[in-house]
């Protein structure tokens, strides 16, 4: 029997911020849900791998959400949800509305083949989501990790399964 992965989204990874002072602020925080309750990978790790990946390029994906996040050497994806009350005004929301929802996603490196199609459909699925804004105004973790770990826990989030070899001889 194999072990089923844990949720990616944990209700104590979602918080709630009044106000952001900066963009590092928010990496520093999301940094911290991530790395809390695991051994796999240090904080200051998770924090490279997130700049590194900004640095490649924008990761808003318009409507106030962001998307960061970074392929690492971890057993299962993981992420954490950060909600500002007063989006925060950056110069590369690419539609010029600051970024309110932080989504960060560490996903094992294993699973990079797997990657881009998964963003390509979170992407698409939260920027029309008006479930996600009355979601949002509930303020309920529970409900909320369920939504996101209904639309992350696509199979190509989802690590690879074994295939069982057999070695009967054919008939």
């Amino acid at each position: 029997m194999t072990e089923s992965p844990p949720p990616i989204l944990l209700p104590e990874r979602i918080q709630f911020i009044k106000k952001a002072v900066s963009k590092k602020n928010i990496f520093d925080s999301l940094t911290t849900l991530l790395a809390e309750g695991q051994s796999e990978i240090s904080p200051h790790r998770i924090f490279d791998a997130l700049i590194q990946r900004e640095k490649l390029g924008n990761t808003s994906i318009g409507n106030e959400i962001a998307l960061p996040r970074a392929h690492i050497k971890i057993s299962y994806p993981r992420a954490a949800l950060l909600i500002l009350k007063k989006p925060l005004m950056t110069t590369n929301s690419i539609d010029n509305k600051g970024i309110s929802l932080f989504l960060a996603l560490l996903i094992p490196e294993e699973q990079r083949s797997n990657y881009a199609d998964a963003v390509k459909n979170i992407n698409q699925t939260l920027a029309i989501s008006d479930k996600l804004h009355a979601l949002i105004k509930s303020k309920n973790t529970e409900s909320l990790s369920k939504y996101f770990n209904s639309l992350l826990t696509l199979r190509l989030l989802q690590p690879p399964e074994k295939e069982a070899s057999t070695n009967k001889e054919e008939l």
